[in-house]
């Protein structure tokens, strides 16, 4: 039996550039490197990249009319677009370079981009600050350009995962054209990312550019050679990167890195071959440390948005499996599964962590959608969008099956892999070079009947595709010349004369497609520009949002269903309340302008007497509240109530008490003479000073020294009314056995009751009026209301103030001897700290309370933890390039 054998490539040697380069023999036999420049060398990478720059283009011919209106268009109209565009025009211009800010624009003021990714805006400002591009072209590109490398992305995955198989790579990258121009392959809302309709008409920007990082990084991560310097340190970049792009992404990514971890540590444990158990071992370690380096260089957006976590508004929102797997997917699913097992027959190594990650990922979106954490907000669609994209890959593996099984009965040779095949042995392998030999002699007669079917087999496929796919339900993606004009002249408005108050822009019908995409535009408009808006798309950002999206619904003929545990939005009885009431609810907001264009409520603004002039520019008007407009920063008249109390922004349940329960109570119930402020000390013995407050509130009885606490307490109550609720803590039965010490103190009994449901806020859905919950906030108004302070000062009080973006000056004009509340109409945040270390506190409804003598500076800033992870993401970032660049001279002293 003849033997041959191919000489193993040493794989501890990096492959040189001129490896990949095509060769040709010289005379005696011996391979030469063609020449760059030459025909040859030219027409070798041109077969390569034909494959992958076709896929490219024909999402492009289906979807012309949608790209050019972008190409073509000045600024963003999409759902969530146009908010990301303001937001991109604020950070460009008040935070880029940094990270870390605050805007005044939305919500009473937000941080931004804490807790958004923040490479999407990043990118955008840096191609702007080059000034080689136009704002609005610099956005267009970093929108534009990741949803046209996708199909070439996808390819690329599936050409690695498949062994180098460019038939496999060419049909996942051609069958994902549904997935992205037809919107019956996400589900009617176009919610779930990644498609066109996600990207260009929602505005969902970042998930596609993280998508692509997730799959740029795991072909670097997934490599079948030891990892080598420059990969290892392009491994951890791009995870950085992806990381910073988009959380779905993130999440993903931390799926595959752990599956390949473990794969590799299957695979090191397993093997008995010293030289593969040292290779191995190697892998592991590199594998494991990328993830690692990764994370540390992502800790200066991490750490800020961590250790501000209890602030983030999170979305419980049920999504029901018929939206996130639509009928027309089964198909697609069922591919996929003919795919995988296709796959499993002749397995690779990358097969395992791969459909390990797909899923844990589908075991995910069932998680998500049925028993995830009500605090944690794992969205299904917008998961499962990253899973249906990442099953390209085994569904292009049971599509080239097909064909090579259609091309085997036609007689054609589909094979197009670019990894040669290991030679047969023996007798069957004598018979497969003859076969060869003959198929090379057909070759060149089936080449031009082969291309001349497969031209024909695509066009048929264009035309009969785009005749049965629909149109999308609307193309508002990019404002045109002309369009823009309808918000233009109330935007002039703002500008000029528009400066008194903050806005409130109405909710429009969604079955009015423009006017619904203007609305959502204007609001993000007059917050670029300048103004102030009560809300924008980001809504999780900021805590004000538990109050502010139910009184826009109440003021719309629309209701925005946001899923926020909020008992505004569930309670029947806020919604039944008078205009006049909301009015004064939006005044105490600082709301002086109010942008209506549905008729109903311009007709009944028109009836109100608190409203005063009013400005039509075409369908929108714009009505101005009469009267003072309260202003930012303002001194109360009573002293505030303290509250201890818990506090949560995630999903809550109807009989829960907490600050933000009683202060949406307080909000509804418009008695604002004394606020609620809540205590961020929770243990009761170690209160601060209680001097500047006229009444202390005790919902949660939490203390490490009890007699401390008894203490602390008896001595507020001498003079101060102390409010207890009762419970079963042990040192609420003492106060009550010893109330005689306690001269002012009053007990409000609370009754025990079950577990209510959750608050999903998808509409008024329940009375709260004869509530437990509200029986005890009118007992605690009665008793505020009955043992008011009033403020006393000994010089008439002349504030002073300056808001800038993160600074905030108040001055009461004279030294004085006694503290004065001062309420800052400004969305409370932990980053915000007085410059002389004195507290801060949060006030109904989510404003900013602080005591000032003479004068306060506050300013919005990292804290230590903040800072921390900025140290190590610089110092990781220094390390990996001084250890990559060190290693790689290392090995060029070798060779």
């Amino acid at each position: 039996m003849v033997r041959r054998y191919r000489k193993q490539r040493d794989l501890s040697v990096p492959r040189s550039e001129e490896e990949s380069r095509p060769k040709r023999k010289k005379p005696n036999g011996c391979p030469e490197l063609e020449p760059i420049g030459s025909t040859r060398f030219w027409r070798h990478y041109a077969s390569r990249l034909l494959s992958p720059l076709a896929v490219t283009a024909l999402p492009l011919l289906f979807a012309s009319e949608l790209w050019l209106k972008v190409f073509n268009g000045t600024i963003a109209r999409a759902w969530d677009g146009s908010g990301h565009f303001a937001l991109a025009q604020l950070y460009d211009r008040t935070i880029f370079p940094d990270v870390f800010g605050w805007t005044h624009a939305y919500f009473g003021g937000m941080p931004f981009p804490n807790f958004y990714p923040p490479l999407f805006y990043w990118l955008v400002a840096l191609l702007h600050h080059t000034h080689l591009f136009s704002f609005s072209t610099s956005f267009k590109i970093m929108i534009m350009l990741p949803a046209l490398l996708l199909p070439a992305a996808i390819w690329l995955l599936s050409w690695k995962l498949s062994g180098n198989n460019r038939l496999v790579a060419t049909c996942a990258a051609s069958v994902i054209l549904p997935l992205l121009v037809d919107y019956r392959f996400t589900n009617p809302l176009g919610l779930m990312g990644l498609s066109y309709t996600s990207t260009f008409l929602i505005g969902m920007y970042s998930q596609t550019l993280g998508f692509i990082l997730l799959i740029g990084w795991y072909v670097v991560y997934f490599d079948e050679r030891q990892p080598r310097p420059w990969r290892f340190a392009l491994s951890a970049a791009l995870l950085a990167l992806a990381l910073l792009a988009n959380v779905f992404g993130a999440i993903t990514a931390a799926v595959l890195a752990a599956a390949t971890i473990i794969y590799d540590a299957l695979k090191y444990f397993r093997s008995s071959d010293p030289t593969g158990r040292t290779q191995a071992r190697s892998t592991l370690i590199g594998h494991l440390l990328s993830p690692i380096v990764a994370g540390c260089l992502t800790l200066f957006w991490l750490a800020p948005m961590f250790n501000a976590y209890d602030y983030f508004v999170t979305r419980p929102q049920h999504v029901e499996f018929e939206q996130i797997a639509p009928v027309v997917m089964w198909l697609w699913y069922a591919l996929a599964a003919i795919g995988i097992g296709l796959w499993l027959r002749r397995p690779t190594r990358a097969m395992w962590p791969f459909l390990t990650t797909c899923l844990i990922l589908a075991g995910c979106v069932f998680f998500a959608a049925t028993f995830s954490p009500r605090w944690f907000p794992l969205y299904p669609p917008r998961l499962i969008a990253t899973l249906n994209f990442l099953l390209a890959v085994p569904v292009g593996l049971a599509v080239a099956s097909g064909l090579r099984r259609v091309a085997a009965q036609l007689g054609f040779d589909f094979e197009l892999s670019s990894r040669p095949k290991a030679r047969e042995s023996g007798r069957s392998g004598r018979r497969q070079v003859r076969r060869r030999s003959s198929l090379s002699q057909q070759r060149s007669g089936l080449a031009i009947t082969g291309l001349a079917l497969t031209a024909l087999i695509a066009t048929l496929l264009i035309v009969g595709f785009r005749m049965i796919t629909p149109p999308p339900m609307n193309t508002v993606a990019f404002y045109s010349a002309d369009d823009e004009n309808k918000i233009d002249e109330l935007l002039r408005f703002a500008r000029k004369d528009g400066r008194a108050g903050r806005y409130l822009v109405e909710i429009q019908p969604f079955s009015d497609v423009a006017g619904a995409h203007d609305g959502r535009a204007l609001n993000s408009y007059l917050g670029a520009q300048g103004n102030e808006t009560l809300s924008l798309f980001f809504r999780e950002a900021s805590p004000s949002v538990m109050f502010l999206n139910p009184l826009m619904n109440v003021l719309s003929v629309e209701q925005d269903v946001y899923g926020i545990s909020s008992m505004l939005a569930d309670d029947v009885d806020f919604g039944r309340q008078s205009l006049a009431q909301h009015l004064e609810q939006a005044r105490f907001f600082g709301t002086r302008y109010l942008v209506m264009r549905s008729p109903t409520m311009k007709s009944r603004l028109a009836a109100e007497r608190a409203v005063g002039a009013r400005h039509d520019f075409g369908q929108w008007s714009v009505y101005e509240l009469s009267g003072e407009t309260p202003p930012p920063v303002r001194v109360l008249q009573y002293k505030p109530a303290l509250i201890v109390s818990s506090l949560s922004l995630k999903g809550r349940r109807t009989t829960d008490y907490d600050f933000v329960r009683f202060a949406e109570e307080q909000f509804a119930d418009n008695s604002y003479d004394v606020l609620l402020a809540r205590s961020p000390e929770r243990k009761i013995d170690r209160l601060g000073t209680l001097d500047n407050f006229g009444a202390l509130i005790i919902d949660s009885y939490d203390f490490d020294d009890e007699a401390l606490a008894f203490e602390r307490l008896r001595e507020f109550a001498q003079n101060g009314l102390l409010i207890l609720l009762s419970s079963d803590s042990l040192l609420f039965r003492r106060i009550q056995g010893s109330l005689a010490e306690f001269p002012r103190a009053e007990i409000i009994e609370r009754q025990a009751e079950k577990l209510g449901p959750w608050l999903e806020s998808n509409g008024p859905t329940r009375s709260y009026g004869g509530s437990e919950i509200r029986r005890v906030w009118r007992q605690i108004r009665d008793s505020l209301d009955n043992h008011k302070v009033t403020v006393t000062s000994q010089t008439p009080v002349m504030l002073r103030s300056r808001i800038e973006q993160n600074r905030i000056e108040v001055d009461t004009g004279a030294q004085r001897t006694v503290d004065v509340p001062v309420l800052i109409a400004t969305t409370y945040h932990p980053n915000w700290r007085r410059t002389d270390n004195e507290p801060i506190y949060t006030a109904t409804p989510f404003f900013m309370l602080t005591f000032v003598k003479e004068s306060a500076q506050l300013v919005y800033e990292r804290r230590s933890l903040d800072r921390l992870g900025v140290v190590v993401s610089a110092s990781a970032l220094l390390l990996l390039c001084c250890v990559t660049a060190w290693r790689l001279r290392a090995l060029k002293g070798r060779a």
